[in-house]
């Protein structure tokens, strides 16, 4: 039965197992089954659920009746559980709970899927397929999403996102009617969103469209009106260059049906978003010095190319952004398109023919006019007299994603086009690409091209995100030296880059650092996707690195059987390649660097370890450790109570009495008491427990005495130089074996 469980959550939350549909329950299991069912595959704790379903502020049953719940949601999902034993549908562990549902047992993830699928099938061309598709992803909608916890924060944000695509696929679907020829058909949709969505202004310029199209001019002159207005009274502000340019295009009776892969205009300026939406921009401030020192050059008729590059969620998009703005805001027309969406070509057209060039049928829908027979020389001057009526931005995102075709294409028009009033901007992660270097060298070369390479965040950076976040990193003000201190701490689980920390202070900011740190599920995706490049052996060392703390310890590893030499250059460069490693060099003279896990991937390996695996890579570390010289005992003692049942107990109470002695040598005597006390607890043996219970003790007299001189003396004690006093206990610690 478990196999079948369908969960609904685009309307009130439904659950059905085949054709019957399940009863849920009251009102409270239904938020905590929503709770679980959009952390996607996850663990959620006992705590976090009380906080989530109470809204932080649980009371004193509240763990008892998450317990109470889940028992009464496991009997309804897996009936036939009791006959088989363990569940596998809601399951319990170490982290907490996980509802294991695969993603098309949703109705969330198919309809984005199904817009998805849409959006590729428009871009090929095939209306009929796309209109299908996007449709059948809008008839799974029945309400509002999430509906049964609509008043909990843990829902607000994936309310948002889900009626975000729900917008976006509705103007899919008009703009597939358009393409089909069908503009009253069109006109309904497109009026159902502007009233959806008032201040959308992608909505309105579709219904302005479609009214035209259907022969009704004076009705789409009447819409722009009423959305001027509105943009006037409730944000001050005017029609972006999408929305003018069809204003401009019914004046003239010139407006055609949308190009079929849709260019998208940015907006004159920044649309007020709600906290969390986008982060303010920070750290950039000499790139867009740079680039409004070339959008000046454009406006005086010179063509100018930039390229963004850096690793995913470094920023790329969110600077071509604020390109796109100012280019708006200085009377450039806006066009952006992404490779591998909007610019798709397919295999079958010929290889010779220049009207199939992806950048031909961009520039033949940014203007319907030009004349695209003749090669690209005709083109480009054609393109070239168009351009002298207003300067253009073009805005290429994910340029590491075209195809060969496409990079030859861009590379001719960057050797015809020089000496007109437009910029290119091109956006690339940094990959491993023979071709995508290629044509990155003959940009530079042809067009002299302005290479922007995008770094890190720095802490300073970081900070000046906390100080503009909406909500308090914490209870210190911004700019103090604890402020400074958190700032650091997130930079350095951020890895600097701009999406990963953007998403970590969306959490609450006590989940965001420290123990309690909690790794956000877009966050997750996004470390996913770099562990998927690796093969199995990666993996695997990955895995010891992350138990044995972080830091790549060569010969442990060797000890732990989990590579061989021979094997260890290749699997660095993968693991560095996939950022699963990074280089650190050590700032002091005469010692060499060091290989280090980034904190986010190690809490993501960790988090996906079962218990088992987690334990058989302790005691081989234990193991591995104790065949070194000159390792510490109490780090071979820690692996070895993780171990759990895999270590013998008197292994265990050897190893804990060493790190015990260790501690009380180096004048550690609170962990060297804990670690005595660890001994006591675990030994049978009369004698030896009576042992570890006299060291314990006396290493916390030694504790105590030390908390007294440092009273008297105003100052940590050095433990080698107290004096001989005899106010003191004369006896020492005993050594325990």
């Amino acid at each position: 039965m478990s196999d079948h469980v369908r969960f609904g959550l685009l309307g009130p939350l439904e659950a059905w197992s085949g054709n019957v549909r399940l009863n849920l329950g009251p009102p409270k299991r239904r938020v905590l089954l929503l709770r679980l069912l959009v952390e996607n595959g996850h663990p959620v704790s006992a705590d976090r659920l009380c906080d989530d379903l109470w809204e932080g502020h649980p009371p004193a049953g509240a763990v008892s009746s998450i317990h109470s719940h889940i028992s009464r949601l496991r009997d309804v999902l897996e009936p036939e559980r009791a006959l088989r034993g363990q569940g596998t549908v809601l399951v319990s562990g170490p982290a907490g709970y996980t509802l294991a549902a695969p993603p098309d047992t949703r109705d969330s993830n198919r309809f984005e899927e199904a817009v998805n699928r849409s959006r590729g099938l428009l871009a090929r061309g095939r209306l009929v397929d796309a209109q299908s598709e996007v449709e059948r992803g809008l008839s799974l909608w029945r309400g509002t999403p999430l509906t049964d916890a609509a008043d909990h924060a843990f829902a607000a944000r994936e309310i948002a996102r889900l009626e975000e695509i729900r917008m976006a696929a509705g103007e899919l679907k008009a703009t597939v009617l358009l393409q089909q020829g069908e503009p009253e058909k069109a006109v309904l949709v497109a009026e159902d969103l502007a009233t959806r969505a008032p201040l959308r202004e992608a909505a309105w310029a579709l219904l302005m469209r479609a009214l035209y199209l259907a022969g009704r001019s004076a009705e789409a002159l009447r819409s722009f009106e009423t959305i001027r207005m509105l943009l006037s009274e409730e944000l001050g502000a005017v029609p972006g260059p999408e929305l003018s340019g069809v204003h401009m295009g019914v004046l003239r009776q010139d407006l055609p049906a949308p190009a079929y892969f849709r260019s998208h205009a940015a907006p004159a300026a920044p649309a007020p978003q709600p906290a969390g939406a986008a982060g303010p921009l920070v750290g950039r401030a000499d790139e867009l010095a740079r680039f409004d020192e070339l959008l000046s050059d454009a406006a005086q008729g010179n063509t100018r190319w930039v390229l963004l590059s850096g690793e995913a969620g470094i920023g790329k998009t969110r600077l071509a952004e604020e390109f796109a703005s100012r280019s708006a805001d200085a009377a450039f027309r806006v066009v952006w398109v992404r490779c591998g969406l909007d610019i798709a070509v397919e295999e079958e057209e010929e290889e010779g023919d220049v009207r199939v060039h992806p950048l031909s049928r961009l520039l033949s829908a940014l203007y319907p006019q030009i004349r695209i027979e003749g090669g690209p020389e005709a083109v480009a001057r054609d393109l070239a007299e168009r351009l002298t009526e207003q300067p253009t931005i073009c805005l290429i995102e994910d340029l590491h994603r075209a195809g060969p075709r496409f990079r030859r294409s861009l590379g001719m028009y960057a050797r015809l086009l020089r000496d007109v009033p437009m910029v290119v901007v091109c956006t690339t992660q940094d990959a491993d690409d023979v071709g995508l270097r290629e044509l990155l060298a003959v940009l530079v070369r042809q067009s002299r091209a302005t290479l922007l390479p995008l770094g890190p965040l720095t802490v300073a950076d970081v900070h000046e995100l906390l100080k503009r976040h909406s909500t308090p990193f914490t209870p210190g003000l911004p700019g103090t030296d604890l402020h400074q201190r958190e700032a650091a701490a997130l930079h350095r689980r951020g890895e600097g880059n701009p999406f990963l920390i953007t998403e970590i202070l969306e959490l609450p900011s006590d989940r965001r650092t420290g123990p309690d740190a909690q790794l956000p599920a877009s966050v997750s995706r996004v470390l996913r996707a770099r562990m998927d490049l690796l093969d199995d052996r990666v993996r695997k060392m990955l895995e010891a690195v992350a138990v044995t703390g972080g830091e790549l310890d060569v010969e442990l590893l060797l000890q732990m059987r989990t590579i061989t030499r021979e094997e260890l250059l290749s699997i660095l460069d993968a693991s560095v390649i996939a950022r699963a490693l990074n280089w650190e060099d050590d700032t002091a003279p005469g010692r060499p660097g060091r290989y280090l896990m980034p904190d986010l991937t190690r809490e993501l390996v960790l988090h996906d370890l079962t218990p088992a695996r987690r334990q058989v890579l302790h005691a081989a570390a234990a193991h591995g450790l104790g065949e070194l010289r000159k390792r510490h005992p109490v780090h071979i003692a820690r692996h070895l109570m993780a171990a759990g049942p895999l270590v013998a107990r008197d292994e265990l109470i050897d190893a804990a009495l060493r790190a015990g002695n260790r501690c009380a040598e180096d004048d550690q005597h609170a962990e060297a008491a804990l670690w005595f006390d660890h001994a006591s607890a675990m030994a049978d043996d009369p004698g030896v427990r009576a042992e570890a219970r006299h060291a314990a003790d006396a290493a916390r007299r030694q504790l105590a005495q030390l908390d007294r001189l440092q009273q008297w003396t105003g100052h940590p004690c050095d433990p080698a130089g107290l004096p001989d006093d005899d106010t003191w206990p004369e006896d020492s610690e005993p050594r325990v074996s």
